[in-house]
């Protein structure tokens, strides 16, 4: 009867730490997938794996906040009507932006926009040049950051919150300037 019990125990203890290490990688396989979705424009695992209307709120909160920090620090008068129409105009340029295109760029650490189909060689070389570091803020909120190589500077953060047990979805953004914006 011990040998049993001893053996249940075992496979008992055994099943817990592999759900535990899998529960641990979810946030990392969700990344893989998010990245090869988005690569291939497969718009119906991109929406499995992107909360596309928070990721549209971070953005535009991103711009927004941005374009606040520019016009706080400029004492002109016409960069401050500037800075009120560009926020009035974020929300139709953040929806083109927010694409399966605009999502791989964004999982190479890229901003959307800023590279263009059949990227020439020093667009491939600006993506070498960044470090991707990947970790848990929290319990439900799974980020990863890129950061430049040789100047350590963070380019931009992707947001991925949990979603149920195991599924994990990207919902939002964070760039430089605006660390604690779009965190929703």
């Amino acid at each position: 009867m011990a040998k049993k019990r001893s053996a249940f125990s075992s496979l008992f203890i055994l099943a817990v730490v592999f759900a535990a290490v899998w529960m641990y990688f979810t946030p990392y396989l969700a990344m893989s997938r998010l990245q090869k979705a988005a690569k291939a424009g497969d718009t119906e695992a991109l929406n499995e794996l992107v909360d596309f209307p928070a990721l549209r709120e971070s953005v535009k909160t991103n711009v927004r906040s941005a374009v606040e920090n520019s016009v706080s620090r400029s004492h002109n008068p016409i960069a401050v009507l500037g800075g009120l129409l560009a926020g009035a105009v974020a929300s139709p340029i953040v929806d083109t932006f927010v694409t399966p295109s605009g999502i791989a760029a964004l999982t190479e650490g890229e901003r959307p926009g800023s590279r263009h189909e059949g990227a020439d060689s020093a667009a491939r070389v600006r993506v070498r040049n960044v470090k991707v570091k990947r970790g848990y803020e929290s319990l439900d909120l799974f980020v990863v950051h890129f950061v430049e190589k040789d100047s350590g500077k963070e380019r931009l953060a992707l947001l991925l919150h949990r979603d149920g047990l195991t599924h994990w979805k990207l919902t939002g953004i964070r760039l430089p300037a605006t660390q604690t914006a779009g965190e929703g």
